[in-house]
């Protein structure tokens, strides 16, 4: 601090004589007079004369300190800064990490459902191909049943017709076949043309109960007659019955065979139909009516004859009991 203290005071000297020079003085022989100022074991206290260059100069020292301790009080809050945006960068991936951790957190649990949703459906499919097979099998039972439901009156009918055929006419069928009158053979059958059926022959039919039906299809009264035809041909055809429409026009149109063709489909015939254009089988068994039907038991004898309509139950009765009829 001293040898400061006089470096400065010979600093100020100096440039005390440089002042007087450039003001024309001829002073500069007493800066020599200074030097007391110089003794290195006197106190600055007794130097009084000195005491203001030190002043002055203390003063640039002063205000570089001051111009010190204001960069350090500016460059506090700069390090203050520097240290909040690390704090703030360290907790960037601190904030980032327990945000993600928040994320999988809820998702953990929709994972859970997720996978338990996959486990029940998972679960769930044998059930439901169980449940399936069941309902399948559910309906294929049924399905037998129905058919077995369906199949049972029409296997009863034919166990009943076969043991009615095997054990005989009933006494009631024995009183109505004494009933009917043997009218001997029928004349046979010359048709060319048939229609359901390959030709038929009388002769070759002996064993079976036959019913020859005169009809046309133009005639009312014979489209009435063709839904029982119908229903006897389906229920008793297996058991011996055949039944013969014999198809003798009326009228011109009926004639035509794709007519009566036709006549077949609308009417739903499924018997065996001979065309008798030329009215050869209507005057061969000396008919007169539409419809006629022609009853033949199973000797190929002429039993019954019925005119028109009607009567439906009784006609069947005779069915049942030729067809009962040994022979």
């Amino acid at each position: 601090m001293l040898k400061r203290n006089l470096l400065m005071v010979s600093l100020v000297v100096g440039l005390a004589a440089c002042s007087s020079a450039a003001a024309g003085s001829p002073a500069p022989v007493e800066v020599e007079a200074a030097r007391p100022v110089e003794v290195e074991t006197g106190s600055m206290a007794d130097k009084p004369a000195a005491q203001e260059p030190v002043a002055e100069v203390e003063e640039p020292a002063a205000e570089e300190a001051m111009a010190e301790e204001s960069t350090a009080k500016a460059e506090e809050p700069a390090e203050e800064t520097m240290a909040e945006e690390s704090r703030a960068k360290i907790e960037e991936p601190a904030a980032e990490a327990m945000a993600e951790e928040s994320m999988a957190k809820a998702e953990e649990p929709a994972a859970e459902e997720a996978m338990a949703e996959k486990s029940m459906t998972k679960a769930e499919e044998p059930a439901a191909e169980e449940s399936m097979a069941e309902a399948e099998e559910t309906t294929t039972e049924v399905a037998e049943s129905e058919a077995l439901a369906e199949a049972a009156p029409v296997e009863a009918e034919t166990m009943k017709q076969e043991t009615m055929a095997e054990a005989g006419p009933t006494p009631a069928q024995l009183q109505l076949l004494a009933s009917l009158e043997n009218q001997g053979m029928p004349p046979e059958l010359y048709n060319q043309v048939w229609l359901n059926s390959d030709p038929l022959k009388l002769a070759d039919l002996h064993g079976k109960v036959v019913i020859v039906e005169f009809w046309t299809f133009g005639c009312y009264n014979c489209k009435n007659v063709v839904p029982s035809l119908r229903a006897w041909h389906h229920t008793y055809q297996d058991e011996g019955l055949v039944i013969i429409g014999v198809h003798t026009p009326e009228f011109g149109y009926e004639r035509e065979l794709e007519n009566v063709k036709q006549a077949l489909i609308d009417q739903d015939i499924p018997y065996a139909v001979a065309i008798d254009n030329d009215w050869q089988t209507w005057r061969a068994y000396n008919n007169r009516y539409w419809p006629a039907k022609y009853f033949i038991d199973k000797a190929g004898n002429l039993r019954h004859i019925h005119i028109g309509e009607g009567r439906y139950e009784q006609q069947e009765e005779i069915i049942q009991a030729l067809l009962a009829e040994k022979v």
